[in-house]
């Protein structure tokens, strides 16, 4: 009787040890793995979203770095047009310039021959008097 006694107990004792590994076995199963794979999820959601939050940071920043060259860009090339137009102008008034000095040089030297002229004719005239 003793024995079976203690057989009995023992036989108890393993079902409720194999009971007890069936609950944890089932508890991980139906409750840990499930938290496991939302756990899981929920990181890879998150690195999705940290990613797209990196990629729209950079892709504003190169937008912002392409409207920055965009502008010095236009910037260099209005600098550009204006010292182009002032160089024209400073041309445009060097050559009305010289062509003022010009028309003053021939209207001058005209009237220099015109006088050297008038003075040969009187001299020549003067000369023939005599």
């Amino acid at each position: 009787d003793e024995k079976t006694a203690q057989l009995r107990e023992e036989l108890a004792r393993e079902g409720r040890t194999r009971v007890e590994a069936e609950a944890a076995l089932s508890r991980y199963v139906d409750v840990d793995i499930p938290k496991l794979y939302e756990s899981l999820r929920e990181e890879a959601h998150s690195r999705q979203a940290m990613e797209g939050r990196i990629l729209k940071r950079a892709t504003d920043e190169i937008r912002r770095l392409e409207d920055d060259v965009a502008t010095e860009k236009q910037a260099r090339e209005d600098a550009e047009e204006g010292l182009l137009r002032m160089m024209e102008d400073a041309v445009a008034r060097m050559r009305d310039e010289i062509a003022q000095e010009r028309a003053d040089r021939e209207s001058t030297e005209e009237t220099l021959l015109r006088l050297l002229e008038e003075t040969c004719n009187k001299l020549k005239a003067a000369s023939q008097i005599i």
